[in-house]
């Protein structure tokens, strides 16, 4: 794997047959499932492992579920999933600009004002933003 996240990933997605990373500039394709690869390759290359990450993301937060992942804390690479029918989608905390909920929809745009349409709840992105607020407050205090 020759990929790692950056700065310039604003998110991720899985369509079911590819990967597509988000960058603020462009997008990187790869053939399959690699979400977990690239989480894992990353979070290896700032300093831990994948799994390392989840166990001290569920132990800081008191969660054990869709529990927020810190890529790189010197990086503050944040991130969180959602997932919309058959895509999962991994998205930069602090890339994220605002989210609103039109009509069954929930429309997030990023700080490039690159816009994304889900068929996702509102309240779960909510949350999911509040998981990461909530991991950010206790890493910048410890």
């Amino acid at each position: 794997m020759d990929y790692f996240i950056s700065k310039d990933t604003i998110f991720m997605e899985f369509n079911g047959e590819s990967t597509i990373v988000h960058e603020k500039d462009k997008k990187v394709f790869f053939k399959g499932e690699k979400l977990e690869d690239i989480l894992n390759y990353s979070c290896i290359y700032y300093g831990s492992t994948l799994k390392g990450r989840i166990i001290s993301s569920k132990q800081f937060i008191g969660s054990n579920y869709k529990v927020p992942i810190l890529v790189s804390e010197k990086n503050n690479l944040l991130f969180f999933y959602i997932k919309d029918n058959n895509n999962i989608y991994w998205f930069n905390f602090l890339s994220v600009k605002s989210y609103q909920k039109i009509k069954d929809s929930l429309l997030v745009v990023f700080n490039n004002n690159e816009r994304l349409i889900l068929n996702a709840s509102y309240t779960v992105f909510h949350n999911q933003i509040l998981r990461c607020s909530r991991l950010m407050v206790v890493y910048s205090t410890r």
